[in-house]
Parts: structure tokens; sequence; C-alpha cells
């Protein structure tokens, strides 16, 4: 059954989201009849439950601000003692931690030092930078991160260390809200993210909600559609993954063993899954790791989270590349 759209749009995490309802069980439209006072606004309610649980992992996961709890881990914590964090924070770690060892430690959230670096040897145009490097190389190494699930505690092993929420706070953040949403019996909309998107249900007209994938490096041509049901996509230049300053463009893609930044030969990514978090981290995670390596990390990830992963991408040269996976309808056929 649908209803009159709801739908609110806020600011979180710097990122304007928007949470659309089409369809809940048991309100309006059922057999012709419209809302009533009261479903309004239990619906107004619902949308402003959604702002707060982005609020709370915000509150939780903001390293851009002090008083959140991953801040103020990392300004308080004790070397080798453990720090107890909340379950949020907790499995924000694990998870995490988790993709670090799926990785092979090529995807490591504990570089925000290098990154730090990285901006002052751009910033001053340095050449010789090895020293500088050197010296920050021994605060990274999410394997001197280790949870202690008795306590709900995390122990940093070595001082000044800078955990990152940078590569997947948004599928995080999409995943309580979505969840949320679920419970509350919605079977239509959808929740976007800073571009980030996740579609519940189908249209309210019974259809699949479709999203077109493009090439950026073919003057933003259509590459084909996609159909998404109960999926998340998320989407990513390698242009950004860094930062601009002035008019010059700086990338931060590093390898945490070296502290030298890195290519994969990837300029895009898109990434769908049944997880918004893991559509998200995805994007990151291939372009540190390539294709080749990529294909081998979403199967083991696929198979242990038990979900569904899909991604397209499009090299430096303009190539496109398709997983098998992806339910794809290409351009030329539509």
């Amino acid at each position: 059954m649908g209803i009159e759209e709801q739908s609110t749009t806020f600011n979180e995490f710097d990122n304007l989201i928007t949470v659309v309802i089409h369809a809940i069980q048991g309100r309006g439209m059922h057999d012709g009849e419209p809302l009533t006072e009261k479903d309004k606004k239990d619906i107004k309610v619902l949308l402003s439950e959604c702002r707060g649980i982005a609020n709370k992992v915000s509150r939780c996961l903001n390293t851009q601000i002090n008083r959140a709890e991953l801040s103020s881990l990392m300004r308080r914590y004790e070397v080798n003692k453990p720090f107890k964090v909340s379950p949020m924070l907790y499995e924000f770690l694990d998870a995490n931690l988790h993709v670090y060892d799926l990785s092979d430690g090529d995807y490591d959230f504990t570089v925000t030092p290098l990154t730090i670096g990285w901006r002052e040897i751009d910033e001053k145009g340095l050449t010789n930078y090895d020293d500088i490097l050197n010296e920050i190389l021994p605060r990274v190494g999410a394997e001197h991160v280790e949870l202690v699930p008795e306590t709900s505690s995390v122990i940093l092993k070595i001082p000044n260390m800078r955990l990152d929420h940078g590569a997947s706070y948004r599928g995080y953040t999409l995943h309580y809200i979505k969840e949320h949403l679920q419970r509350s019996g919605v079977t239509s909309g959808y929740i976007n993210m800073g571009g980030n998107l996740y579609m519940i249900g189908r249209k309210p007209d019974g259809t699949s909600w479709r999203t077109s994938i493009i090439n950026h490096l073919d003057d933003g041509k259509p590459i084909g559609i996609i159909e998404l049901e109960n999926k998340a996509i998320a989407s990513a230049t390698v242009d950004e993954r860094g930062y601009v300053k002035g008019t010059r463009l700086y990338r931060h893609l590093i390898n945490p063993y070296t502290g030298k930044k890195r290519e994969s030969g990837l300029f895009s990514v898109t990434c769908v899954s049944d997880s918004p978090w893991v559509a998200d981290i995805l994007t990151t995670v291939l372009f540190l790791i390539g294709l080749e390596r990529g294909e081998k990390f979403m199967k083991e990830l696929s198979k242990e989270m038990g979900v569904y992963i899909a991604y397209s991408a499009v090299n430096n040269d303009g190539e496109v590349f398709l997983s098998p996976s992806l339910e794809f309808v290409p351009v030329e056929d539509l």
C-alpha cells in the first residue's frame, strides 16, 4: 500500500541526509483511505527518530568533533590499558579490524597520522620526505589495536594513535537508519547520505528502484542501469580520496606499510550490497588493492557476512569492468 510521500532532510557528518517513506505497513491508502492525522504524526516521529539515529552515530564516530566517543578514546587512552567503549563503537572497531585482516593490512583505519603528514608534504611541496614518513610510521598499524569482548573494551598498544571513521561512516549511518525504518514497518522508501543510497523494497508502483552507472572518464556517459531492491549502492572516484587546496587536488591513498602514496589504476568504483556499510567500505578497499585482489576479498567477505556484493569500476584508461554478480542492463540494451 502506498502513502503520500513523507520525507525529511537534515545535515549530519557534514552530509545532507534525506529519508523518504513511500509505504509503511498499516498506514494509509488501504482500500483507498488516506493517512489519518495520527498516521501523519506517527510517521513524523519516525522521521525525527532517523535524525536522532544519525546524530547518535556522529556522536560516536565523528572524529571532527572533540566530544565524539572515538575522539575521546584517542585523547584519553593509556597504552596497553583496556578502554571501555559503547556497543556501537565496539562493533565499528571490530568490523574495521576484520576488513584489515581480510585485506592483508592494506586497508588500515589507523593511517590518519600519515594522511596529516602528507597534507604537510603536499602543501609545502617537499621532495625529501622520507624522514617525515619514518617518524610517523611507528604510530600506524591496526595490529596495535586489540578488542576485549568480555568487557567491550579496546586496547591501543602504542602512543598517539589516530583511528579514522572516514572509509565507512556513511554506510554505518545508513545501516542504523534502514534497520530502524524496516523494524518500524517501512516497505518502500530510500535513504540518501551524500550520494550513498539504500533502497527499501520496491517503488510504490511495484517496480524496482533503478539507478544508472556512469563513466566519469567518458563525459559522464551512462554505462547502464541496475535495479535495486533492499540494496545499498556507493560510488566514488579516486579524486574523492583526497582534498583540494586552492586549485590543486591532493590524493591520499596510502600504503600503510611504507607510508608512500599508492595507485591501483582505478579511477572510479561503484559497489552494491545488501549491507550499506559493506558497499561503502568496499569503494575504499578496491582503490587500495585493485580488482584482481579485490575479487578474492569480496568473495571472502560475502561468504563470511552472508551478503550480496557486486561492483563496477572504470580504470584510468576509461575501461569498464563489471563483476559477474552485478545485475546490470547495458545502455545499448535499454
